[in-house]
């Protein structure tokens, strides 16, 4: 089972969230903490004030009788504190309740004289924060003390915790906020080279081997670069090397071919018997489709090493048609077809290669000379639409099924392998050819023979018109034609 692909971008926003998230949360109980302490000492301050302030109104008489002259304002003032209850215990130094709440809870440590103990407790259900002042009743080491203890419940210092804890968070998460926008923008823009490095690998056509460009990508992407460059160039050399021997070999075959077919039509005009004659039209069938086949190969070794050393500029495409016409007007006219060529527009030039264009239109008039027949007719037309340029190639021939448009620019793919002497790669010269360029071939039904009648094909592609650009988005020319 393949593991899934892991997302760096993924990967680098989970670690730099998660500590965020982990400061924030140290930051959130700090503040929870320093907050408590200082509410915390706030009210314990205010609760022992006021316990001082009981312990001036407690009176020992002369029987050691403890009571508290408290006025009865004061009491209801005591008792009342808005948001929270407070309690009041008062006790003897024999432990006797002299005012309050005799339940209210006391400290579980004894206390010396003159000092007070601050503890947490429960009371009623609610929790309480309760302070217990010992008041001496003698300076004797061995006296036992009056212990008055106020408790308060702890919705205000919780209230007080909360608003502080949120005055202090609140800048603390907005800057989280604000500096989680700025890591994702921070990874967009720090991946970004190599989203675009993909997309220039994915633009690239599978021909081009040249090198990536080194000089923008950022320094931790060179090694990377500088990798697939050196893979691309071994890649480069090996095609390069298998060019090469196609074309050697082309070379080399075309000779002894050339002999063999000569050969076998001087041998023919000899008159030979008939027992003999069979087998020398069969070897010059063979050896004119094995010229052919050389000639295409040769024809594809120009085309592949043509595309690793483009040299685009404004191609006139009349020009290349009459090129193309004188070369291809003897064998036409030594098959008896009618070759038409109409020049509809001035407005002429493509952004290309000369040689590739030119290859283009040869094949494509070969492959109409080969499939039709005698008395038939070919027609080169060129014509604007818009901002484009077509260029077609019309003829009487065989023609070809629709259902085999699609499958007719396969390398060596034929429709009739017993039908002429075509090897399949024509077409595929002129897909490829059209691919460099940007442009499209559209298939459809030609011109009728009028013979035959057969409906023949018709190849139109279309360019886009470099005279239709604006002057100010036309590429520039390195190599002027």
């Amino acid at each position: 089972m393949m593991a899934t692909p892991r997302s760096l971008k993924n990967q680098l926003r989970l670690w730099l969230l998660l500590t965020m998230l982990v400061v924030l949360g140290i930051s959130a109980a700090i503040s929870y903490s320093r907050a408590l302490h200082y509410a915390t000492q706030a009210y314990d301050q205010a609760l022992l004030r006021t316990v001082l302030a009981l312990s001036d109104e407690v009176v020992v008489d002369e029987h050691n009788e403890v009571r508290i002259e408290l006025p009865e304002v004061a009491s209801h003032l005591l008792s009342y504190n808005e948001g929270d209850h407070i309690y009041i215990r008062i006790t003897g130094p024999d432990g006797k309740l002299v005012f309050g709440e005799a339940d209210l809870p006391l400290p579980s440590s004894p206390t010396g004289g003159n000092q007070e103990f601050y503890y947490n407790s429960i009371y009623k259900g609610e929790p309480i924060r309760v302070v217990t002042f010992a008041l001496p009743v003698s300076p004797e080491p061995n006296a036992h003390n009056i212990l008055i203890s106020m408790a308060e419940t702890t919705a205000k210092r919780d209230a007080m915790v909360a608003e502080m804890v949120e005055e202090m968070l609140l800048p603390q998460v907005l800057m989280m906020i604000l500096a989680a926008i700025v890591i994702e923008l921070g990874i967009y823009f720090a991946l970004k080279p190599m989203h675009d490095l993909k997309e220039a690998l994915h633009e690239r056509s599978y021909r081009d081997l040249s090198p990536l460009d080194t000089n923008s990508p950022p320094l931790e992407l060179q090694p990377l670069i500088q990798a697939m460059n050196a893979l691309l160039g071994r890649v480069k050399a090996g095609l390069q090397q298998q060019q090469q021997f196609i074309a050697d070999a082309s070379h080399q075959l075309r000779t002894p071919i050339a002999g063999l077919q000569t050969q076998a039509e001087l041998a023919l005009r000899s008159n030979p018997p008939d027992s003999v004659k069979e087998p020398l039209n069969f070897m010059l069938r063979s050896t004119t489709r094995l010229s052919h086949l050389i000639q295409r190969l040769l024809s594809m070794a120009r085309t592949d090493a043509a595309t690793t050393q483009l040299k685009f500029q404004p191609v006139s495409l009349t020009s290349i048609i009459y090129e193309e016409c004188a070369r291809w007007i003897g064998p036409a006219t030594d098959k008896g077809l009618e070759l038409e060529v109409l020049i509809e527009t001035q407005h002429d030039h493509v952004w290309g290669d000369a040689l590739m264009l030119s290859e283009m239109l040869n094949n494509l008039l070969e492959n109409a000379i080969l499939y039709t027949s005698a008395q038939g007719l070919l027609q080169i037309r060129l014509w604007q639409s818009g901002t484009q340029l077509l260029l077609q190639v019309a003829d009487s021939g065989i023609g070809i099924p629709p259902e085999q448009n699609a499958r007719i620019f396969e390398r060596f793919y034929r429709l009739n392998p017993n039908q002429g002497n075509g090897c399949g790669l024509g077409l595929a010269i002129v897909a490829e050819v059209a691919e460099h360029h940007n442009a499209s071939i559209n298939i459809s039904a030609g011109l009728e023979h009028p013979l035959t009648h057969d409906t023949g094909s018709q190849f139109t592609v279309k360019f886009d018109c470099y005279d239709a650009l604006p002057e100010n988005s036309r590429p520039a020319s390195t190599d002027p034609q």
